[in-house]
């Protein structure tokens, strides 16, 4: 009998460790494809995936790795702007309220095209949690025109000129539909911070995420959130080290109303704290939030969101292969264009080079002629100077004659000479005449 109880006991404890190996075994492939789905969309998201080029002019419209690393570039493609330590930074946190139970929903202000939000809510979808929502919050107009007189601090900003920065409401819920995350968790607010966030229906927050830019946009995310934020919550500040009005905003904040927070990098550009918790809220470690599917179900619906994603990285690939080939078509045409001008600009310098021997000769020529004119005229002179003291010699030598006495004393010979060499015929017809 007690043989047979301990025959029985063994296969149940043999049971039980069978179940306990099936459900650590499914909680394994879990996490993996929980971290494969999300490492996925981080790489989408990003642009990493495809080598997303840079728009001009804030990029060489090409994809440059360590640019996009901390988001000193602007996609052209990718739905986030924010890099890929920030992106990585991002999800890091958004786990990390999960696992310490930290209540309250997740909020971005300022979302460009909805990547850093759509990652949030990747992250919910990944661990089956349901109960919180992801809050999408942007003018979808752009940033406004700096408000000089109550926030001198951003004087002379120039945001509101960037184009590229308004995208709208519609483009970025299509953005949420294309990766299938557009449901009832997630909450859009439409309009300036000071006008949404304070009458926003909004419990308490674990994650604040605050891309705004300016000191007026980070403060009113501040003045209408911080207070929600639970114990344990994150503040991400992205602008930090990059946007001065933006860190201007920060330090007066938590100066005018205590806060003292132990900052922390990300990459150099953006930066996070954790509220304190208080003794009566601060969670207990082993925590964990309640899961209402098993791991296998779990890991069949994501199976199937990586099977989508999938397919939509393959469209997102084939699509991003479409436009470079365009691109390369478009830039053999304009490197062909450009040959041909090339062609032409080497064809009318020939031409032009012909020219220029046409002219030296001619000038070669000219030359030749000026130096014969020149020699010409210097013989001409060397004459004009002979017959100049010819005739020097000669006016000298008759006013020699002219003042000698030989001359003075033969004038009146030469007188009656001359006189004698009229002929008789004249002075008969004169006195005839008379």
């Amino acid at each position: 009998m007690n043989h047979q109880r301990k025959t029985n006991k063994s296969a149940s404890d043999g049971g039980r460790n069978k179940s306990t190996g099936v459900v650590s075994q499914n909680l394994d492939e879990l996490k993996y494809i929980q971290n494969r789905y999300l490492e996925l969309m981080q790489s989408l998201l990003t642009g990493t995936l495809y080598r997303d080029a840079s728009l001009m002019p804030f990029g060489s419209e090409v994809f440059d790795q360590k640019l996009r690393e901390r988001g000193l570039d602007w996609p052209s493609q990718a739905l986030t702007m924010i890099g890929v330590k920030r992106l990585a930074n991002l999800r890091a946190l958004t786990e990390s309220v999960i696992l310490d139970n930290v209540p309250g929903d997740l909020i971005e202000t300022g979302v460009w095209r909805g990547g850093a939000c759509i990652l949030m809510r990747a992250i919910l979808h990944a661990h089956n949690i349901n109960d919180r929502n992801v809050w999408v919050a942007d003018s979808f107009m752009g940033l406004p025109p700096a408000n000089e007189k109550q926030y001198p601090e951003d004087a002379g900003s120039d945001f509101h000129t960037f184009e590229e920065l308004a995208v709208s409401l519609e483009e970025v819920q299509d953005n949420f539909k294309i990766y299938g995350l557009l449901d009832e968790q997630t909450k859009f607010l439409k309009g300036w911070f000071k006008d949404t966030l304070p009458s926003a229906k909004i419990g308490q927050l674990a994650l604040m995420r605050l891309d705004g830019d300016m000191y007026e946009s980070t403060m009113d995310a501040l003045t209408a959130l911080y207070p929600k934020l639970s114990p344990n919550g994150y503040v991400i500040i992205d602008d930090y080290h990059v946007v001065p009005e933006c860190r201007v905003a920060v330090k007066d904040y938590c100066r005018a109303h205590g806060v003292e927070p132990e900052i922390e990098e990300i990459d150099g550009v953006g930066v996070y704290w954790r509220k304190p918790a208080t003794v009566e809220s601060g969670p207990e470690k082993t925590r964990r939030l309640k899961v209402e599917a098993s791991p296998a179900a779990q890991v069949s619906s994501l199976y199937q969101s990586v099977v989508k994603l999938s397919q939509s990285t393959l469209t997102r690939l084939s699509k991003a292969i479409a436009e470079r080939d365009n691109r390369i078509v478009e830039l053999n045409r304009s490197l062909a264009e450009k040959e041909l001008r090339v062609s032409g600009l080497n064809k009318g310098l020939a031409e032009r080079d012909c020219k220029i021997v046409e002219l030296n000769q001619l000038i070669a020529e000219r030359d030749s002629q000026v130096v014969e004119f020149n020699r010409s005229l210097a013989e001409k002179e060397l004459q004009i100077t002979g017959l100049n003291q010819g005739i020097a010699e000669r006016d000298r030598r008759i006013v020699e004659l002219m003042e000698s006495t030989s001359w003075r004393v033969s004038f009146p010979i030469r007188v009656v000479k001359n006189i004698l060499k009229i002929p008789w015929r004249y002075f008969t017809k004169s006195s005839e005449n008379k």
